[in-house]
C-alpha cells in the first residue's frame, strides 16, 4: 500500500491492546516500538521543543516529518509511523537522490522561518541536526521525509547543510574520487539552492562540523566515532577546503 503523511490518529493512543510492538532502531538513547501505524519513543530528556516542532511543522504544511499525537500511558511519546523502502544503512546515492534530499532540506528548513522560538532567538532556521540517511525514509528509492528530531535547534542553514552533505556523500569514503566528491557536493549546494549555503561556503564551514562531531564522541569514550570524524575531517580539509580555497602552502 502506498505509504502516506497524513494524520493518521490511532482509535486508542493509550494502549492499542490488539498490536503487538516492533522495536525499532532507536538511535544512541530511546527506545523506539511500533504499535500498530505509531511509533511510540521513551524521552529522556524535554522535548517540549521538539513537540513545539512537529506541530509548527504540521500546521505550516510541512509534509516531511512524523505528526505528533501526544503522549500514551507509558508517557512515551507517539508520532505517526513512516514506513520507509529503504533500509537505515544506505548508501551510494544517486545524483537524483542528492537533489531530492537537498530541496527536502531546503523545504524543511524554509518552514521553520517563522517558528517562535527561531523568531525569538533571531536565528534564521530550526536546525535538524542530524539529517543523514539513517535519518530518513524513503518512497521508492527518494526520500521523503525526516525522522529523530532530538536535536533539533535554531541556528542557521549552513550549520546543517555542511553535517547534512557530509554524511549524505560520504566524505572520506575512497569509492569516490576528490573530484568525483566535489562534483557531487556542487549538486548537493546547488540543489539546496541557498545563497548561504554555495561550495565554497560548505567546504570551508565543514570541517568545523567534523571537528564538533570528533569531540563530542571524545567526551563519550566512543573511539571508533571519534577517529571516523577526524578521518572525515583531514580528508576534507585535504581534498575539498584546500581545492576550494587554495592556501598556497607547499606540498610536503
Amino acid at each position: 500500500m502506498r505509504a502516506t503523511l497524513e494524520w493518521r490518529r490511532p482509535l486508542n493512543t493509550g494502549d492499542a491492546m490488539h498490536d503487538e510492538e516492533i522495536e525499532l532502531r532507536g538511535g544512541q538513547v530511546n527506545r523506539v516500538v511500533r504499535l500498530g501505524d505509531t511509533v511510540r519513543r521513551t524521552m529522556s530528556w524535554d522535548r517540549s521543543l521538539v513537540h513545539q516542532a512537529l506541530r509548527h511543522l504540521e500546521a505550516v504544511g510541512f509534509d516531511g516529518a512524523p505528526r505528533y499525537l501526544g503522549l500514551d500511558d507509558l508517557g512515551r511519546e507517539i508520532l505517526t509511523y513512516l514506513p520507509s523502502d529503504l533500509p537505515a544503512d544506505a548508501d551510494g546515492f544517486s545524483d537524483a537522490q542528492h537533489v531530492a534530499a537537498a530541496a527536502l532540506l531546503r523545504k524543511f528548513h524554509d518552514a521553520t522561518e517563522s517558528f517562535a522560538p527561531v523568531r525569538d532567538l533571531g536565528a534564521e532556521i530550526l536546525c535538524h541536526n542530524d539529517w543523514t540517511p539513517s535519518n530518513t525514509v524513503f518512497r521508492g528509492t527518494m526520500p521523503y521525509a525526516m525522522i529523530d528530531f532530538d536535536t533539533v535547534a535554531p541556528g542557521t542553514r549552513l550549520w546543517d547543510v555542511s553535517y547534512s552533505a557530509w554524511t549524505w556523500l560520504d566524505l572520506g569514503d575512497p569509492a569516490f574520487s576528490p573530484e568525483e566528491q566535489l562534483r557531487r557536493l556542487k549538486v548537493f549546494c546547488e540543489s539546496y539552492g541557498h545563497p548561504s549555503c554555495t561550495v565554497a561556503h560548505v567546504a570551508a564551514y565543514m570541517p568545523t562540523r567534523q571537528a564538533g562531531r570528533a569531540r563530542w564522541a571524545r567526551d563519550r569514550n566512543m573511539r571508533e566515532g571519534e577517529a571516523w570524524a577526524l578521518k572525515c575531517m583531514y580528508w576534507t580539509v585535504q581534498y575539498l577546503t584546500e581545492r576550494v580555497h587554495p592556501t598556497g602552502l607547499p606540498e610536503a
